[in-house]
């Protein structure tokens, strides 16, 4: 009897141990999905509805082409293009297009196509790329093409848009 006393004891303990571990696991998957859920960004629908939004604000329409599973896109996104969505003055409306993706998209002159053929008739085959374009779906500066440096990807970054948006005003100015 003391034995099995003993034994209900060790399984009683184990049971609780396997309770507390399973609600543990359960708390580290709900903050990982709330933490993929917090670097998000606005994907891409309607270019041409973009375009106007950020005409009508002064600032560039930069898109992030990502991939899912991609570490440097969500580094990109959760140390750069997330503090900037939601940082005031606007310095540019943020969309993300999926490489690989058939989501529809509005292109800029108002045709349908996808994230996959738009990306491909841009010739962009691999993410990340952040690209800067003016309302009427024009480059306005090269793309940061990679990760790049980790440590001075926000200098790059910074210096991109700064440059982006200095060329729509000298082009609004004309």
């Amino acid at each position: 009897m003391i034995n099995f006393v003993a034994a209900g004891s060790v399984t009683r303990r184990y049971a609780l141990t396997l309770i507390a571990g399973a609600l543990l696991c359960g708390m580290v998957v709900a903050a990982s999905a709330a933490g993929a859920r917090d670097t998000t960004l606005t994907k891409a629908t309607d270019f041409s509805a973009d375009a106007r939004t950020a005409s009508r604000q002064g600032v560039p329409l930069l898109v992030l082409v990502s991939l899912p599973g991609c570490p440097h896109c969500e580094a990109i996104r959760r140390g750069h293009l997330l503090p900037m969505s939601a940082a005031k003055p606007v310095r540019a409306v943020i969309r993300q297009l999926d490489l690989q993706s058939t989501q529809v998209l509005r292109d800029f002159d108002g045709s349908m196509t996808t994230h996959e053929a738009f990306l491909k008739k841009a010739q962009i085959k691999f993410a990340p790329v952040v690209v800067f374009y003016n309302a009427k779906g024009e480059q306005l500066v090269e793309p940061l093409v990679g990760g790049m440096l980790p440590d001075f990807y926000g200098a790059y970054l910074d210096d991109a848009l700064t440059k982006a948006t200095s060329r729509l005003a000298s082009a609004t100015s004309r």
